[in-house]
């Protein structure tokens, strides 16, 4: 087929090409995964065989393809037939770059505002040069995209048939929000992707750099960490090394491990929370704090990242001696939970959260505080601060 529309456009002039629907979806799809210099590439090298970018352009409008920025394309989630999928949500790096998209009449490339986790739409848009001054003057371009994805749950057992992914939502940001303002995103796509008769089933990122902006907060030279009372510091894994009672033997660690040069070394946080090394700082005075923090994030890696972890394991797993959290585990399939075993684990985690707020102290703030409920804390974020980095 590709060969017959190139030798049928080889006899006719270079205004009078045609292409088959068939070339017209096969440039389409070279240019987006080949990117702009692939596809010329291709055409200039093959005079006839695809269109050119003027063609492409039109093509690409026509097909209901294009995506405006902080669009979410929820219209488009009906086409796949299971009904259920998972979103993903990560950020890429980009060029800084200002553009105007004429289909919108605004603006793009500038970092794009966030209202409770919601990317505002059309934002920049102006009528007048003096106007876009002020804009390009007061905000930033964005130096990251961040980008949704959404993946169909196939129905059927081919492997060959598998749904591909969507792209959902892009827009640039700067990458300062809030735990908060996720929380507010996903739910308001869980809602709207209801809406649509598609229902989500979990949302995902990439779980490797949880692990590492977790062990970068301890190698901060800013942040002060506590548990309540309990101070959490890379200061308590130095004197570890440092101590003559212990040897590289019984902890694994060097220095590099505690100061890394790559930031981004995920090797160095699985030696930071190996069982002796959380086991030497037990037996360490007012290492609680790290501890804790270790031990979470150890469970952390358990449950994203380690491969070999399954909701099968009969054993639960604790918090080493203080016993604060305990994972509850069972020996079911799924389709074998029943309502007993998820008031077990709602009343499992009512016992931890009970545990870790009484042994961090953290009750005391709050009575201190007078906050009996949640709408108390909102009142004056204050309050959150005092119990989240109590002075000393």
């Amino acid at each position: 087929m590709f060969i017959d529309n190139l030798a049928f456009n080889l006899t006719q002039s270079s205004n009078h090409f045609r292409y088959t629907e068939s070339i017209k979806k096969f440039a389409i799809c070279l240019y987006v995964l080949g990117s702009k210099q692939c596809y010329e590439f291709v055409r200039l090298n093959m005079p006839g065989s695809i269109p050119n970018l003027t063609t492409l352009g039109d093509l690409i409008n026509k097909s209901n393809m294009t995506l405006a920025e902080a669009e979410f394309k929820f219209d488009s989630l009906q086409q796949f037939q299971s009904g259920f999928g998972f979103c993903s949500e990560d950020t890429t790096g980009v060029i800084p770059k200002v553009e105007y998209d004429s289909s919108t009449n605004s603006f793009i490339g500038f970092t794009t505002p966030v209202v409770d986790g919601i990317p505002l739409r059309k934002h920049y848009q102006t009528d007048t040069f003096d106007d876009f001054k002020i804009i390009r003057n007061t905000n930033a371009t964005a130096p990251l995209l961040n980008v949704h994805m959404f993946q169909s749950i196939s129905i059927e057992d081919d492997p060959t048939n598998f749904p591909k992914p969507f792209l959902l939502s892009a827009y640039g940001v700067d990458n300062k929000f809030t735990a908060m303002d996720i929380l507010h995103r996903w739910m308001h796509i869980f809602e709207s992707c209801l809406d649509k008769g598609v229902r989500i089933v979990g949302f995902s990122t990439d779980p490797v750099h949880i692990v590492t902006k977790w062990r970068n907060q301890l190698l901060s030279s800013t942040a002060d960490l506590y548990i309540g009372n309990d101070k959490i510091s890379m200061t308590h894994i130095e004197q570890l090394i440092n101590n003559n009672n212990s040897t590289k033997l019984d902890h694994d660690l060097t220095k590099s491990d505690i100061n890394p040069k790559d930031r981004q070394n995920y090797n160095s946080c699985i030696k930071l929370i190996s069982d002796d090394v959380i086991n030497l700082l037990n037996d360490s005075i007012d290492t609680n704090g790290t501890v804790v923090y270790l031990t979470l994030l150890k469970m952390i890696v358990k449950a994203y990242i380690d491969k070999s972890t399954s909701i099968h394991e009969l054993e639960q797993q604790h918090l080493p001696k203080q016993k604060l959290i305990n994972i509850h585990s069972f020996n079911s399939q799924p389709y074998e939970i029943d309502t007993l075993d998820i008031q077990q684990l709602i009343s499992n985690a009512y016992d931890q959260a009970l545990h870790l707020v009484k042994h961090s102290k953290i009750l005391d703030t709050l009575n201190e505080h007078k906050i009996n409920c949640i709408d108390d804390l909102r009142h004056d974020m204050g309050y959150m601060n005092a119990l989240i980095f109590p002075s000393k």
